[in-house]
């Protein structure tokens, strides 16, 4: 089981939400570092410090390029199987 921090949950669902419409991911879909920076304004008290590398570490997104992460295998399985769970502090 994999266990995520709120911080790092929300960075994976960018890739469901990518579309703006829900739509779901793919495996090898991939997201500017961007499309992540504007979830620390609208998200107070949540740490994403360190959360897209512990996100790679982990293998739910793989790290393309210096400014693009792609979702992979393991990171499409913990959205939509539910194979983890985030972690409460």
């Amino acid at each position: 089981m994999i266990l995520l921090t709120q911080g790092e949950e929300l960075l994976l669902v960018q890739f469901h939400e990518a579309k703006g419409e829900r739509v779901g991911a793919k495996v090898g879909d991939s997201l500017p570092v961007d499309a992540f920076e504007h979830l620390v304004g609208k998200t107070p008290g949540v740490e994403f410090e360190g959360a897209l590398d512990v996100l790679v570490d982990r293998h739910l997104l793989s790290k393309e390029g210096e400014d693009r992460y792609a979702l992979t295998q393991e990171g499409y399985d913990y959205l939509y199987t539910r194979e983890g769970r985030r972690l409460e502090f």
